[in-house]
């Protein structure tokens, strides 16, 4: 069976290798099994470091997409996916490249999707460097859910640091939605599974190790003039209100999105100060 591994990338060089790294492993590890044939397709949205030049010397048979800088995360997913699609695989997994995984991770995400016939979404779990669940399943208004040791336990929705989808589940449900630049994709694609009738779980263990973010984001940071907040809550990296009021509505209804908008408002107005 065919797994696509899809991954959007952009002047991280260090972290990429890192994960390619981890992920080349895996794939070494399931040789001997003979049952899957792994490819990857990654996204550079036009890095400035080095990044593809790096993965082509270290990794040539890396199938790699170049976007103009204007792709980000998720669109550059979407041109991943797309360009993926051709092959028609049995498989696509989800990979950020500030991930690195542990072994045995996509062992694990497979039996499982075996497990639940392939006709289900399997996330991964994450860590940070001090063991705290970073990404992974997530109930509906965002708080992480904790995977079990042995069996998957179903969520409402996921980041998309470490996911699996299966063939069945792309011909329901397609890419994820072009309309987000940066963020909302992956969280929207649990939606949109939800709704339309199937199911995401979180595999069984910690998969794989990420850190979150540190700090404030800009746009809630009162180390920042007021103008400087706004553009930074506008910016695909940010929370843009248009993308942000839509995933809302998908995700309850008009008006707990139209309330989430002022809040976020109210957020950029009276900042908080970085302790």
């Amino acid at each position: 069976m065919k797994v696509s591994i899809l991954m959007a990338v952009f002047n991280r060089k260090a972290k990429t290798l890192a994960c390619l790294k981890s992920c080349y492993e895996q794939i070494e590890s399931m040789k001997p099994d003979g049952r899957y044939v792994f490819s990857i397709y990654m996204t550079d949205d036009a890095s400035t470091d080095g990044t593809s030049e790096a993965v082509s010397g270290q990794y040539p048979d890396v199938h790699i997409i170049r976007g103009n800088g204007s792709l980000y995360w998720n669109r550059g997913m979407c041109a991943a996916w797309n360009e993926a699609a051709k092959e028609d695989p049995d498989f696509y997994i989800w990979l950020n490249d500030d991930t690195v995984l542990r072994p045995g991770a996509f062992s694990v995400l497979l039996e499982n999707s075996a497990y639940l016939k392939h006709k289900a979404i399997v996330a991964g779990t994450a860590v940070d460097s001090n063991g705290r669940y970073s990404y992974g399943g997530r109930t509906t208004y965002g708080k992480i859910i904790p995977p079990d040791p042995v069996i998957p336990v179903v969520c409402d929705v996921f980041n998309g640091n470490l996911v699996l989808v299966p063939r069945a589940v792309y011909e329901v449900l397609g890419t994820m939605d072009p309309f987000y630049s940066h963020s909302f994709g992956d969280l929207d694609y649990g939606v949109r599974a939800s709704k339309a009738g199937v199911t995401s779980v979180v595999a069984p263990g910690v998969l794989a190790e990420c850190d979150r973010n540190p700090g404030l984001p800009r746009w809630r940071n009162a180390a920042f003039p007021l103008r400087e907040r706004f553009r930074a809550l506008s910016d695909p990296k940010g929370r843009p209100l248009k993308e942000q009021f839509v995933y809302d509505m998908r995700l309850v209804n008009v008006f707990m999105a139209t309330a989430h908008l002022v809040s976020l408002l109210l957020k950029v107005l009276f900042p908080k100060r970085e302790k």
